[in-house]
């Protein structure tokens, strides 16, 4: 009885080792995936380069990041320059008209530029504390998964105590 108990207890910690082997490696995968969609876009824009390095996983997210700092970007950079637009007067108010027009096209880039590289911060920190989540949940995998091993040595080793118990022994 206490063999067949060992036999299903080992089978059991094959089956959750095995599990937990599984979940470490999905774990890992996505966090890879997560740390080459940061590495994509820390610079604040998505190239076309960067879209066909972004893993299958990621590449919605990295299609709606795209999509959302342009806007935000964009909607930001204007509402900016338009605060500026009595500096702006003053400083181009001795030059030409197309100097004016080459200043102001020249503060509108860098006024975007500034507001998707802020939104690419805002996104890494949120990528941050999902990988330290990540890797909680990793640590914590690898923990149980050390446990189940530890364990099924233990059986391994008590059912084949048993076996032995229960061999016959010949006397001659």
């Amino acid at each position: 009885m206490a063999l067949l108990m060992f036999t299903s207890r080992k089978h059991f910690l094959i089956s959750r080792k095995f599990e937990l082997e599984r979940l470490l490696t999905e774990k890992t995968r996505r966090l890879s995936d997560m740390q080459q969609y940061s590495a994509n876009i820390s610079d604040g824009s998505v190239s076309i380069f960067d879209m066909t390095n972004v893993p299958c996983s990621m590449f919605q997210r990295t299609m709606l990041f795209m999509n959302y700092s342009h806007n935000m970007a964009v909607q930001n950079a204007q509402m900016n320059f338009t605060a500026m637009q009595p500096i702006v007067a003053q400083q181009t108010a001795q030059m030409d008209p197309q100097s004016q027009m080459m200043y102001m096209q020249w503060i509108q880039q860098n006024l975007y530029k500034q507001e998707r590289e802020r939104f690419a911060k805002i996104e890494e920190k949120v990528l941050n504390a999902q990988e330290k989540e990540m890797m909680l949940e990793k640590e914590k995998i690898e923990s149980q998964l050390k446990m189940v091993e530890t364990e099924l040595e233990s059986v391994k080793e008590a059912e084949k105590k048993g076996i032995e118990q229960f061999a016959p022994k010949y006397v001659g």
